[in-house]
């Protein structure tokens, strides 16, 4: 059960990282270190869902 819990706060943290790049590129696309900054919550964003899917994948793999 704490893997679930696990999954679900990465894809909750990677939705609000993902929001916040968004909105960076939305409200300050002249600006060049906003738009890095935006790239890299854009990389964490990807990160977290990318932990959480290997979380995900632990959890329902057969262990040997």
């Amino acid at each position: 059960m704490k893997r679930i819990e696990n999954v679900v706060l990465l894809k909750v943290i990677g939705s609000f990282e993902l929001l916040a790049a968004l909105a960076m590129f939305w409200f300050f696309y002249e600006n060049i270190p906003a738009l890095i900054g935006g790239i890299i919550l854009l990389g964490l964003s990807v990160n977290s869902f990318v932990q959480a899917h290997k979380c995900y994948l632990r959890q329902y793999s057969p262990r040997k």
